[in-house]
């Protein structure tokens, strides 16, 4: 029996970290705070955007409500008009995701950014159909690395977790991959190194997107 693929968008299909970068320091400016560059925003993604809002925020007010929760909502307002600023996703997943359907693979994706954006980017990327399901942040479903939605959507599209790999980036990839029972493959091409997946216990990582061809037979 063929597996269901879930992949994770930031860091695995796309590299979204400049309209990230451009809108989170869009709104520090706004509030007079330190500009961030790509590498901060590289270390402070993966857990959702209230949480990388957090991040960048000065550490006085890291967890000072009455800044962090109006500077989230500024942060929406400039993501929201900037996240479609993507042309394409990283070279050789388009070809990689059609030869894995073709292989009989179901795909599908799943990203702790909120869900309006993630359904918008994926299909952008690689059309409308490609995906069996496309899953962002739902409000009062918990973010990866809470199996929740990854479970749902397992079911949804008639799987179980042992026939179902996770295909991702960051720790929350890997974690989420465990605390459902599934398979994880680990990227390197994203915003971890080898040795940071390695380190959150990822067994198989790869470097390049054919690598996944050479796996899934």
């Amino acid at each position: 029996m063929k597996k269901l693929l879930i992949f994770d968008l930031d860091g695995t299909l796309a590299d979204t970290l400049s309209t990230l970068t451009e809108s989170m320091n869009s709104v520090l400016n706004e509030f007079s705070f330190p500009l961030v560059d790509d590498n901060h925003i590289c270390r402070s993604i993966g857990n959702g955007m209230l949480m990388l809002c957090r991040r960048c925020l000065p550490a006085d007010f890291y967890n000072n409500e009455e800044v962090y929760l109006p500077f989230q909502e500024k942060y929406k307002e400039a993501y929201a008009r900037n996240y479609l600023d993507i042309d394409e996703p990283y070279t050789g997943l388009i070809e990689v995701v059609a030869e894995l359907k073709a292989r009989g693979y179901t795909v599908a994706s799943l990203s702790n950014k909120p869900h309006r954006y993630t359904v918008d980017i994926v299909e952008k990327l690689f059309g409308k159909g490609t995906f069996a399901e496309i899953r962002g942040m739902i409000e009062g479903v918990p973010a990866k690395p809470d199996p929740t939605s990854f479970l749902d959507i397992a079911q949804k599209l008639g799987y179980s977790a042992e026939d179902t790999i996770m295909i991702g980036d960051s720790e929350p990839d890997i974690k989420v991959s465990q605390n459902a029972g599934a398979s994880c493959i680990a990227v390197s091409w994203g915003y971890r190194t080898r040795d940071q997946l390695a380190a959150a216990e990822a067994k198989t990582i790869i470097d390049n997107p054919h690598e996944l061809l050479e796996i899934l037979k």
